[in-house]
């Protein structure tokens, strides 16, 4: 993930990464997405193929805020609100 000014740019890799933490997304499959010899590892993940979703909305959509939230805290990001910054690590422990 590159930054420069208002922009972001996302690698295909990125791409790869954020798609197997979104469909991985509890706790111990996080740690499957950075692991080699994981069927789960990122760089395994073929982008072109079609993926369905079925589970409910409200899962749906804790599942897809952990992930986005590990990707950004993994990259280095942090949140601000309110003039306040504070690590995303914080907001992670919300979810385990």
């Amino acid at each position: 993930m590159k930054t420069t000014g208002n922009d972001i740019e996302f690698s295909e890799s990125d791409l790869k990464e954020i798609f197997a933490l979104f469909s991985s997304p509890a706790e111990y499959e996080l740690h499957e997405t950075y692991d080699l010899n994981s069927e789960n590892y990122f760089e395994c993940v073929a982008l072109d193929e079609e993926y369905e979703l079925a589970q409910e909305k409200r899962e749906f959509a804790l599942d897809a805020l952990r992930a986005v939230f590990h990707f950004l805290h993994r990259h280095g990001c942090r949140i601000e609100k309110d003039g306040k910054t504070r690590s995303l690590e914080s907001v992670l422990n919300h979810f385990r």
